[in-house]
């Protein structure tokens, strides 16, 4: 069987970031699965030079990163990177020093570990013909990508306008993988329309890392969020989070302080600018309506825990991993009925078109003021969610290791 490269590149480069998305999970559990394997090696690459890790060395990386403490200073190539923050400057640095081999040639670092290798770039990014080139040149005589989230592709007005581009040559790199896995179904199909000769294919969605327990520090400050409502991911258009602010300015105007409380969570992306304006400016912001930014897994997880309800009102999305952490941790959700978040929540959530915002509003209430008239649908679903079972890595794994297989047949 051919060894295992993976590629650590977008973990090290989005090294600033406190709160890990969907896709950098997905690559930090393969990170934390391979580790395992002796025969396997991480791929890091930061400008010209590309550095090779071993298990040891990725195990130790990832542990750094995601502690959250202060890293070791930045070496001296690190210094000279005025363009990265001081963090990924040091994460950088901390991949240099953990390096098993390090070069600008892409192809004779490869060749020095000998092969066969199979590559993987399970974090859509950092991947083009120049790059795949240099790694068959050293040895790789497979390829395979793993595509997320192409929403941008077919709702270009929900998202920046780079994006459309950017995931046009990604995917023109992944057609010339040997194979391509797909986070989704929907996903799958978007890939699918904008090939011109797609590559073998597998869907094979990611499993759900349960959030850590808040303790301490993390627990007290996740009080603030008892019974109010929260809103989880990077503020963006195509989170709908404008609806839910408009929904909440009605119910200011109608209950000022005694409305329901509403928490959004999560980084200011580009093209919201209306969102940030309300929550800047809005007499409500602060007082019913509040955001927290660059929070913890584990702040996180306390806000959700405490929480009413998850809302996920969005018009598109990739893997719907919001969703699914939430119900892991038993917050009942409310979700857009579409099939990105159907697939994630399954029959736990109550599903309303995210364009009916009278229903959104009218299932707010109800799970904030139970009538006492009929069911408690938070009670309701409360009980639906005690069946349900988050997705797991295993079956994750299992099914791109057979895909694996028949690709290196």
């Amino acid at each position: 069987m051919a060894r295992r490269l993976l590629d650590l590149t977008r973990t090290v480069a989005r090294a600033g970031r406190v709160t890990p998305g969907a896709i950098d999970r997905t690559e930090r559990a393969w990170a934390a699965r391979l580790s395992a394997d002796p025969d396997a090696r991480f791929l890091v690459s930061a400008g010209p030079r590309h550095v090779l890790l071993d298990g040891d060395g990725a195990r130790e990386l990832i542990a750094a990163l995601e502690s959250g403490e202060e890293l070791p200073p930045a070496d001296l190539r690190g210094a000279f990177s005025p363009w990265k923050t001081e963090r990924q400057r040091r994460a950088d640095s901390l991949a240099r020093r953990l390096s098993r081999g390090m070069g600008e040639d892409l192809a004779s670092l490869l060749a020095a570990s000998p092969g066969p290798w199979t590559y993987l770039n399970m974090a859509q990014a950092q991947l083009d013909a120049g790059r795949l080139k240099a790694l068959r040149a050293g040895g790789a005589t497979r390829a395979v990508a793993m595509a997320h989230d192409l929403v941008a592709l077919e709702r270009p007005e929900l998202t920046r306008p780079t994006e459309p581009t950017r995931l046009l040559a990604f995917l023109a790199a992944a057609g010339l993988c040997d194979g391509v896995v797909y986070a989704s179904p929907e996903t799958a199909a978007i890939a699918g329309r904008a090939f011109e000769s797609a590559p073998p294919g597998r869907v094979a969605p990611p499993g759900v890392t349960p959030l850590p327990t808040p303790s301490g520090a993390d627990a007290a400050d996740a009080e603030e969020a008892a019974g109010a409502f929260v809103m989880l991911g990077a503020i963006e258009p195509r989170r709908n989070h404008l609806a839910m602010l408009w929904i909440w300015r009605r119910l200011w105007d109608e209950l000022g302080e005694g409305a329901p409380r509403l928490f959004i969570l999560g980084r200011r992306a580009s093209e919201s600018e209306m969102v940030q304006d309300i929550l800047e400016r809005s007499p409500m912001a602060g007082r019913i309506v509040f955001e927290r930014r660059d929070l913890s897994d584990a702040q996180v997880a306390g806000r959700l825990s405490a929480a009413c309800a998850l809302l996920a009102p969005s018009f598109a999305e990739g893997s719907g991993l919001a969703v699914a952490e939430a119900l892991t941790l038993g917050c009942p959700v409310l979700a857009a009925d579409i099939p990105a978040l159907r697939t994630a929540g399954g029959a736990a959530p109550d599903y309303i078109d995210p364009l009916d915002l009278p229903e959104w509003l009218e299932a707010i209430l109800a799970y904030a003021h139970p009538s006492g008239e009929g069911a408690d649908p938070r009670a309701v679903q409360l009980a639906r969610l005690a069946e349900w079972r988050p997705r797991t890595w295993a079956a994750h794994f299992e099914e791109v290791d057979d895909f694996l297989e028949e690709i290196e047949a």
